[in-house]
């Protein structure tokens, strides 16, 4: 009102401040990260540093040192996810520069039905061909290639196809529903969800589940196992599967054919809603294969996790998010319609 005021007396208008002219929705994301950081620095000050016992200097004398805290997947014990990580990571930084590359050339705009098909496609596949042309370091032996059924690469891959087709075959729904949001291109569909995000959904879960199982590990390895690194775990799960789904939905506000009817609520609770997906998807991502013991020896070693076994956990880690988005729904008092050729 000043600055209109001013403007009206033919006086020049003050400045507008700095803090004023930030949008509303940033100040609340501010606050609401804020608050998370400082719930999960809050709970570090509990943690216990591990120790374990080595060999002292002196013949038949012990000594206690600090346990040395790991990201990566043992390299020794476990080589096959250790190399598989690391190759994760590296390709994962690829794609996510030539998204980069799209977005701002607006390439998209050219590729009809098909182009993003192939596009989506082209950025998912590497994770599984890549691997079947070349074993990675941690699945070769002098003798060759160690048996197919003990490398991770194929478990992930397997764990994240089957979690994130699930996704967008049934939680989709919820955000048409819940948050209003929309596809608008034009694409061909599998119950109405593009299938070209089934595509893109494997390349961006790959490569968040990858990230955050060096984090939980980095917690696992380096602290005592007691109640207090349980809470900080959990938290820690939370901080990430919501920091996780609003870089999302940052990241893809400048894709003009994903909308919603409230974007700064998509921020907001959206973000919240799903960030649901990875409460349960993170730490049951990180079960596989790593509890292994002597994976170094030809492939072999105790403690894998079976094909077969990767397949059920997340099948069952699936219908845990599913529980869980229900459960927001029928809280927040919404009907659930699902519709096969439009919503």
């Amino acid at each position: 009102r000043t600055a209109r005021t001013a403007v009206a007396m033919g006086r020049p208008a003050p400045p507008v401040s700095l803090i004023a002219s930030i949008p509303p929705i940033w100040i609340t994301m501010g606050k609401i990260f804020l608050t998370l950081f400082a719930v999960l620095f809050a709970l570090s000050t509990t943690l216990t540093r591990a120790v374990r016992i080595s060999k002292g200097r002196g013949e038949g004398t012990l000594r206690f040192v600090e346990a040395k805290a790991r990201f990566l997947a043992d390299a020794k014990e476990n080589p096959s996810k250790h190399h598989a990580e690391i190759f994760i990571l590296k390709y994962s930084a690829v794609w996510i520069l030539s998204v980069g590359v799209v977005i701002a050339s607006r390439a998209y705009e050219w590729w009809g039905r098909w182009g993003y098909i192939v596009y989506c496609g082209a950025c998912a596949a590497p994770y599984v061909v890549t691997p079947l042309l070349r074993p990675l370091k941690g699945d070769r032996t002098p003798a060759g290639a160690s048996s197919i059924a003990t490398w991770y690469i194929l478990k992930a891959n397997a764990w994240i196809a089957v979690f994130s087709f699930i996704g967008n075959y049934w939680y989709t729904h919820y955000f048409y529903g819940v948050l209003k949001a929309n596809y608008t291109f034009d694409a061909h569909r599998l119950n109405d969800v593009p299938i070209s995000m089934y595509l893109m959904t494997h390349a961006y879960f790959m490569f968040y589940h990858a990230l955050t199982n060096c984090a939980l590990r980095f917690v696992k390895s380096k602290y005592e196992d007691d109640a207090a690194r349980w809470v900080f775990t959990c938290a820690l799960v939370a901080v990430m599967a919501y920091t996780t789904a609003f870089m999302e939905s940052l990241t893809i506000c400048g894709f003009p054919y994903y909308t919603f009817a409230d974007r700064d609520k998509a921020y907001t609770l959206g973000s919240a809603f799903y960030g649901i997906y990875f409460l349960v998807s993170f730490p049951m991502f990180l079960r596989v294969d790593e509890d292994v013991v002597g994976g170094g020896k030809r492939g072999g070693g105790k403690g894998r996790t079976t094909h077969w076994t990767t397949f059920w956990e997340a099948m069952g880690s699936g219908m845990a998010v599913l529980c869980l988005l229900d459960f927001v729904r029928v809280h927040l008092g919404l009907d659930f319609c699902m519709y096969a050729k439009g919503h």
